[in-house]
């Protein structure tokens, strides 16, 4: 797996640090647009970041994954803050799972997030327009957590501490500067409840039980689709041969001006769509 080192004794995983580069590079342009047309900002954010009303009454769905990559333009520390604990642990995962699985559970704990505040406000809790990466990190530092528990990590490079402690500490911090920067704390819930069941299915109910949870596959989806239309395609061209033969056989005895017209033109359809010279 491609990786360079990031200086501080971690590496920097190839999907982590794409991450943090598309982050980044989307909080720069909200803050260069802001400047210039706060206006047009603001309806980004709301276009982009999760509106669980917008979702629920205009089916505006892709917010539910969109909202993780944008930022309120004025929350800088709370991005740095994210952006260290991604590097930080999100670089571990990978490392871990390798870069495909990172992502199917990076993109899940971000849907979870996107789920949780759409059930608040139904709920009848107030959620403004959800931003941020709070609850894609929630479901890291859970699994981190799990993975690595009693992991010595040595917090700001001096203070030694277990993993499973200095998750806590960074969830809080989390929860606070999100709260700081107007992110409701239900987005990192459903961060954290996305990760730890995604977790429980792949080290548990997985192997352990044989349950198995359907999947979707890009690529076996378009396969299946080209056999379906090459098999209907076999069909069609079996059923024009088995008319183009009728309608031989009737010639041969009555003449072509036996032939009406719809089957005249059903013949010279069929003679050039599927009895090309050439094949």
């Amino acid at each position: 797996m491609a990786s360079f080192s990031s200086g501080f004794g971690i590496q920097t995983t190839s999907i982590v640090r794409r991450l943090l580069f598309l982050n980044f590079g989307i909080f720069a342009a909200e803050f260069i647009l802001k400047l210039a047309f706060p206006e047009l900002v603001l309806r980004l954010l709301e276009i982009f970041g999760l509106v669980p009303e917008l979702v629920l009454r205009k089916f505006f769905f892709w917010q539910i994954f969109t909202y993780g990559f944008f930022h309120h333009p004025t929350a800088i520390f709370h991005l740095l803050f994210s952006m260290l604990s991604l590097w930080m642990f999100g670089s571990s995962l990978e490392s871990h799972w390798g870069s495909k699985n990172f992502l199917k559970y990076y993109m899940f704990c971000i849907f979870g997030g996107g789920v949780a505040p759409v059930i608040a406000y139904l709920m009848g809790f107030p959620q403004g327009v959800v931003l941020g990466l709070l609850a894609p990190l929630a479901g890291l530092l859970v699994a981190f957590a799990l993975i690595w528990p009693n992991r010595e990590i040595y917090f700001w490079g001096i203070f030694p501490i277990k993993a499973k402690y200095l998750v806590i500490i960074f969830l809080l911090i989390l929860a606070v500067s999100g709260l700081s920067a107007g992110v409701p704390v239900a987005t990192e819930l459903g961060g954290m409840a996305a990760g730890g069941l995604y977790f429980l299915y792949y080290t548990k109910l997985k192997y352990r039980f044989g349950i198995s949870l359907p999947s979707f596959s890009f690529s076996r989806w378009r396969q299946k689709r080209k056999m379906n239309r090459w098999q209907e395609e076999m069909k069609n061209r079996e059923k024009a041969k088995e008319e183009v033969d009728r309608l031989l056989e009737k010639i041969s005895k009555e003449g072509m001006n036996s032939l009406n017209r719809k089957e005249k033109k059903f013949l010279k359809d069929a003679s050039t769509k599927y009895y090309d010279p050439g094949e």
